[in-house]
């Protein structure tokens, strides 16, 4: 029976008693919530970025197979642990104890050769150039990318580091995802003056002693990433020294139940408006904006440098997206904010290099031969 029709009925023959109890409440209720429509709490599904704004650009470059590889997939990571499992106690029927103990500590200790290599810090280019100048270059041999404040992009490759006066050269954000960058590499942070946005996510050698070096960046620092680091809770007490701090990123670290129980303490000692996230589960390398590096019109040319287009400028943001456009709480909107650079086949090729040279891949065999001690012996 219709509402309209109980409620006629109801009028024409003036009974005490309603007709239908329940179209007449559904009625009373839907009068009610036409006179207090403002006030109604209505749940709703939040809507995807993609349908608040709809040319927002995808940020999060697809992982096909062909871009990670089947040994780095899910599967093959299996695989290869099956086979170097295997190889270890077979290894270990033939290699006495006391041997590949002295294996695993020259390994160690030329791991750490390699490493350091890497993160040399030039000072004959810091005294002739400046302290800026050699942390650019230090930053693109550890296969990074950084962005000066004079610059309108980024710079990833040391053939197109150009800056108009050499005196100009102020680092503005550091770009250092899966690079090998150390502790004694993170030297060179003391020297620089002005560095609103550092990311070190999956940096497989960044520690919490690294975090000891970030102290020189507090009067400037805004955003941070450390996903997928190798830090732990304990060196969090080192966050209180960013005053300026609005964004943090803690995904993907060691012992997630305790990061979670330990978050008013980081309220404690952070800034207000600082944003702690720790439910970004893309890998790093995944986020990236193309860098325009040639001139549409000369493809032998690069683009001229001009003033600073809002790369990091919440305003710019929100005015080229909508007003209250942007949510910190999704990390793809502050890696479009920054416009972090995607990672090139040249920059791919420069990571993957340091992190699977001989040493390295000699050092993980051995890891597996210590770790066949927990199996029984093959024969």
């Amino acid at each position: 029976m219709s509402i309209a029709f109980c409620w006629q009925f109801r009028s024409a023959t003036k009974a005490v008693l309603p007709i239908c109890n329940s179209c007449i409440h559904k009625f009373y209720a839907t009068q009610a919530l036409k006179a207090h429509v403002e006030t109604a709490v209505v749940p709703k599904k939040l809507p995807q970025i993609q349908e608040i704004i709809p040319d927002f650009p995808n940020v999060i470059q697809n992982a096909s197979s062909s871009e990670i590889g089947f040994w780095q997939s899910e599967r093959g990571l299996k695989v290869k642990d099956t086979l170097l499992t295997a190889t270890g106690r077979l290894l270990r029927l033939f290699v006495s104890i006391e041997r590949y103990n002295n294996y695993w500590e020259s390994c160690v200790v030329q791991n750490a050769r390699a490493v350091e290599k890497f993160n040399m810090y030039d000072e004959y280019v810091n005294t002739r150039h400046g302290a800026e100048w050699a942390a650019c270059l230090l930053v693109l041999q550890l296969g990074g990318a950084v962005k000066l404040v004079t610059d309108d992009r980024w710079v990833d490759d040391a053939d197109h580091f150009r800056t108009p006066k050499k005196k100009d050269c102020t680092i503005d954000a550091i770009d250092l995802r899966n690079s090998c960058v150390s502790y004694n590499g993170l030297r060179f942070l003391h020297r620089l003056g002005y560095v609103r946005y550092l990311n070190v996510a999956d940096c497989p050698h960044f520690t919490n002693e690294c975090m000891t070096r970030l102290h020189p960046l507090a009067d400037t620092l805004e955003y941070l990433d450390v996903s997928g680091t190798q830090i732990s809770p304990e060196s969090f007490s080192y966050l209180r020294v960013f005053p300026r701090l609005r964004w943090l990123n803690l995904s993907r670290l060691q012992n997630p139940d305790k990061l979670t129980a330990l978050l008013p303490y980081l309220y404690e000692i952070l800034p207000p408006e600082c944003v702690v996230v720790l439910n970004d589960n893309i890998a790093a390398e995944r986020y990236g904006t193309l860098i325009p590096y040639r001139s549409s019109r000369d493809s032998n040319r690069d683009q001229s440098l001009d003033k600073n287009p809002g790369i990091g400028d919440p305003v710019v943001f929100n005015q080229i997206y909508g007003e209250n456009a942007l949510k910190v709480q999704d990390v793809s909107h502050v890696h479009q904010m920054w416009k972090t650079p995607k990672q090139s086949e040249r920059r791919r090729t420069q990571l993957t290099a340091m992190n699977t040279h001989s040493k390295i891949a000699m050092k993980t065999l051995v890891e597996y031969i210590k770790k066949a001690e927990k199996y029984p012996p093959l024969l």
